[in-house]
């Protein structure tokens, strides 16, 4: 009888301590919601504090995996997410094998390098892109998935990539270089937000190009100026001495003034064939422009442009 309430016993102690190890295994994160940890260096401490100050562990069973799965040892740099009440098991397996989960980076019109590259120094985990004019026509506009630790060059190569994959599949017609159809993309964009009048506008360009005139565009005076805010360009603007400035010289810039849509890349690339040279907003000021294929023409249109700014006061 003694024997029995012995093996009693240990089989309730073998059951408790089973149940107790069931119960830890299973001991969930505190988040109800997803979190992202965004973790800058292989530091155990670090990554600890941050998932204080998210909330996510309330129990001691982390600790006790993380020393069992030897995460404080192997802890990599990267930004992971915390899905709601995750097993705390499951969260430190994730951790240690360096599983990140992508960000979605939003690629927009940004015009000049050092604008991007401090979007990107502040988006992602290094500190140091330093896109330059010479590859900056490289960056396609688009949402893309990157891991937060990518360096500066895989994200060039993923850019170079994804640049010849969008080429590929692109009839240039008589446009030898790309870059030259991003440039010139770059500045009809900057140009308007009436996707339906970008062929049109394009066309001139494409004419005066042909013609050799100067392109004359205003959005490479607000460039070479370092002032996008302008409503109104002026004589004092059109002077300044800039390679971007197409009024001082002709031909296109030197790289293009913003990254462009696909609408104004696909605008240069189906541009229909017209005489038009000239091109200025309408005096209605909604968004749409006045073609025209004679100076004389154009300066009526023009005239009634700035008719239509001066009594709206813009300077």
């Amino acid at each position: 009888m003694k024997k029995k309430k012995i093996i009693i016993l240990i089989v309730f102690i073998i059951a408790a301590i089973g149940g107790a190890a069931i119960n830890i295994i299973n001991q969930r994160t505190a988040n109800s919601v997803p979190v992202r940890i965004d973790l800058p260096a292989d530091d155990f401490s670090l990554l600890c504090n941050l998932l204080d100050q998210k909330d996510v562990r309330t129990n001691p069973s982390f600790l006790l995996f993380s020393h069992l799965l030897k995460l404080e040892q192997s802890v990599r740099p990267g930004s992971y997410i915390v899905e709601p009440h995750m097993r705390t098991l499951t969260l430190v397996r994730k951790l240690r094998n360096g599983q990140q989960d992508p960000i979605r980076l939003t690629i927009g019109k940004f015009r000049t390098p050092e604008q991007l590259n401090d979007f990107l120094n502040k988006q992602l985990m290094h500190d140091d892109f330093n896109i330059t004019l010479d590859s900056f026509y490289l960056i396609r506009p688009n949402t893309y998935e990157f891991y937060w630790t990518v360096t500066p060059e895989k994200f060039m190569q993923r850019m170079e990539k994804e640049y010849n994959r969008f080429w590929t599949k692109k009839d240039l017609k008589d446009i030898k270089d790309p870059k030259d159809l991003i440039i010139l993309a770059s500045i009809v964009e900057e140009e308007t937000n009436n996707n339906p009048e970008k062929p049109l506008i394009a066309s001139v360009y494409l004419n005066r190009l042909e013609k050799g005139m100067p392109l004359q565009a205003d959005p490479t005076v607000k460039y070479a100026v370092g002032d996008f805010s302008l409503r109104r360009i002026l004589n004092k603007h059109i002077v300044t001495e800039s390679p971007f400035n197409t009024y001082r010289h002709t031909g296109l810039p030197p790289a293009p003034i913003c990254l462009p849509s696909d609408a104004s890349v696909n605008a240069v690339l189906n541009a229909p064939e017209t005489n038009y040279l000239y091109f200025c907003a309408s005096e209605q000021m909604d968004g749409t422009h006045r073609f025209a294929t004679t100076i004389a023409e154009h300066n009526r249109n023009a005239a009634a442009f700035h008719s239509a700014l001066n009594r709206l006061g813009i300077r």
